[in-house]
């Protein structure tokens, strides 16, 4: 009964194992679709799992990244971590999920993430001997910074800046309905020590409703976008100086204009006196030829030529007087006109005068934005200062770690290498002591068999004994 008992489990865990091997072997190691994104400080996994699922608490899991060379990032070994010959860039970042290893979860979980991280990632079944990749993207963003620049023509300079960007961002600038406006000329582009960029537009923007302008930065490839809108002042906008060219085209037109109205009436003057002088002689050369005929008693074919030209005379005066009075009316109307004249010049005076104003506050606050200029460029003096001061700073400090990292790395080979040695004398006492047991298993072994040689002479003696004595 013990015997079919014992046969009877041996061949279910043979089942077991036999359906076990065979679910195992139709398991497929898969990973994502897509790439996985990341920004520079964040925790991210890589995902891996069998497919179907079946538990990889016994597989060794090997994760290596693949370019531009291969690097051990983590190893499962023995239901355990294992971090030997792990990359020094990878050490305390890597883990994995062991609660869901029994699920087909290999996932691996990277802390920390850096832009050296980036690349693809092997996530390899060694027992299975079937692997699959994961893509990582990382990059980094940062907010974008707009200051007002200046002016220009009538219009304002804005300046939109940010840095800290991996990838190379696209930046553009957009009103306040989302339209994007063309700026002054391509941007500007630079990559620091750390092989991150920044980018600077620059673009000219006149007075709108609302005065609202939008910097956008976008990167694509890490699908991020980050924006920044500013307020621009009525007062910031230069005062435009179209009244003062109409008031001065206006002031030319009524100068001109008068000085028509003038001409023309002087010419008036001038026939009007003309015309009086005639009349005055005219009148004198009458009184005289009347008292000449007095005088003379002439014939009356005289006296009757005399009177016709008299009345010639006559009408001659009185159409000058006519005259007289079309130029009067217009001298009148030319009066007005000139009275209307002053009235206008009066005017354009006084929007002169306001227009002065304006160019004396246009003046005041270009002098305040030279001097916003003069402080703005101060502070990006002293900005470019502490940049320079900090990049020397992180590459002093940068240089002190990659010093530690090398003593630690050394540290820990020498102290791999003493575990190594301390290993192999380990090893060395379980050989001897495995020898001295099998030496004393031996001489055990001896000494049974000779006491058990010495018991079956006893007992062939005794024997002996009994038989003599029977004997006797």
């Amino acid at each position: 009964m013990k015997t079919f008992q014992t046969s009877a489990a041996w061949c279910l865990g043979i089942l077991f194992i036999s359906v076990s091997l065979i679910t195992t072997g139709s398991s497929e190691v898969v990973g994502p679709a897509d790439p996985v994104v990341a920004l520079t400080g964040d925790d991210i996994i890589l995902p891996c799992s069998l497919k179907p699922s079946v538990s990889a608490e016994d597989m060794i899991v090997e994760w290596t990244r693949l370019n531009p060379k291969a690097e051990k990032v983590h190893l499962y070994l023995d239901s355990r971590d294992s971090f030997v010959d792990q990359f020094p860039s990878y050490r305390g970042r890597t883990s994995m999920f062991n609660e869901e290893l029994k699920n087909g979860n290999v996932s691996l979980k990277l802390t920390n993430v850096t832009l050296s991280d980036a690349g693809r990632y092997r996530c390899f079944i060694q027992t299975l001997k079937k692997e699959t990749t994961v893509q990582l993207l990382v990059g980094a963003v940062s907010q974008p910074v707009i200051s007002i620049d200046g002016t220009k023509g009538w219009g304002v300079v804005l300046k939109c800046e940010s840095g800290g960007w991996f990838p190379e961002p696209q930046m553009e600038w957009l009103d306040s309905s989302g339209t994007i406006l063309p700026a002054d000329g391509p941007p500007e582009r630079h990559r620091d020590s750390e092989g991150l960029y920044t980018v600077r537009r620059h673009v000219t923007v006149n007075r709108t409703g609302n005065n609202r302008f939008t910097c956008r930065v976008n990167q694509l490839e890490i699908n991020h976008l980050k924006e920044t809108e500013i307020h621009v002042p009525d007062e910031v906008f230069p005062k435009s100086q179209v009244g003062l060219i109409v008031g001065l085209l206006i002031a030319v037109a009524v100068v001109v204009l008068a000085a028509s109205a003038g001409v023309f009436m002087w010419r008036k003057h001038t026939e009007e006196k003309k015309c009086r002088k005639q009349l005055e002689k005219q009148k004198i050369q009458s009184t005289e030829l009347l008292e000449d005929v007095n005088k003379r008693k002439a014939p009356s074919s005289f006296v009757q030529n005399l009177t016709e030209q008299l009345m010639a005379a006559k009408k001659q005066i009185e159409m000058l007087s006519k005259d007289k009075d079309d130029v009067t009316r217009e001298k009148d109307g030319l009066q007005g006109q000139l009275n209307d004249v002053t009235r206008e010049k009066d005017g354009l005076q006084g929007l002169l005068n306001d227009v002065t104003r304006e160019k004396d506050d246009l003046q005041k606050q270009t002098g305040q934005l030279e001097k916003l200029k003069k402080d703005k460029e101060k502070l990006r003096n002293e900005k470019d200062k502490v940049i320079r001061e900090r990049d020397e700073h992180i590459q002093n400090l940068t240089g002190e770690m990659e010093k530690l990292r090398n003593e630690k790395d050394e540290h820990i080979q020498n102290l791999t290498g003493e575990m190594e040695k301390l290993r192999n004398e380990k090893d060395k006492v379980i050989r001897e002591r495995d020898e001295h047991i099998q030496n004393l298993t031996g001489e055990m072994e001896k000494l049974r068999n000779e006491k058990d040689k010495v018991i079956r002479e006893r007992e062939s003696d005794g024997m002996e004994d009994m038989e003599m004595g029977g004997v006797f």
